[in-house]
């Protein structure tokens, strides 16, 4: 096993989803498993879901060496979880209001501040937390990306902006 100074440490940024979390927690294990300390950050509203869950069923979250769990907000204010459109008011807000609590943690990891924990070597958001990249752009940390849709959802994706240029997009109705 490396040591603190020198282990891989990622920053692991999942959309605040199931969809996204439950891939990012499964990557972020294994990579635990093979020497790689993990900073897996979720929403604070996330956290406390996780927290009264576990409460409900009379187990605990624990703590494991070289896996931790930081949050951040997730920008919406408790009046928006109940709003009809919540998927789309929780992705603006990710967008806009999750860059700079998360420049906050990653510098503060980044220098090697906390105890017992190596500075951050890689930031990996989830597609849908691509502020998450400009993030690392700006602290000069390498970055990637962790693509949790299946290969058809991404080569559709990868596609789209010639399927504009083409004319297919947007769907014409006749």
């Amino acid at each position: 096993m490396a040591t603190p100074q020198h282990q891989p440490h990622v920053v692991v940024v999942p959309y605040p989803g199931s969809g996204n979390i439950n891939p990012a927690l499964q990557l972020s294990r294994l990579l635990h498993r093979h020497g790689v300390f993990i900073t897996f950050v979720v929403t604070e509203h996330n956290l406390r879901r996780a927290q009264q869950a576990a409460a409900d069923t009379d187990s605990a979250v624990s703590s494991r060496d070289a896996f931790r769990i930081e949050t951040i907000p997730d920008g919406l204010v408790d009046v928006d979880r109940d709003n009809q459109d919540y998927d789309l008011g929780l992705s603006k807000a990710t967008t806009h209001r999750c860059a700079a609590p998360l420049r906050e943690l990653v510098a503060r990891l980044r220098g090697g501040a906390t105890a017992g924990v190596p500075p951050v070597t890689c930031v990996l958001p989830t597609s849908l937390m691509s502020f998450a990249l400009e993030v690392a752009r700006e602290l000069d940390v390498p970055s990637m990306v962790l693509w949790g849709g299946c290969a058809a959802a991404l080569m559709g994706h990868m596609r789209l902006r010639e399927l504009r240029e083409r004319g297919y997009l947007p769907l014409k109705v006749i």
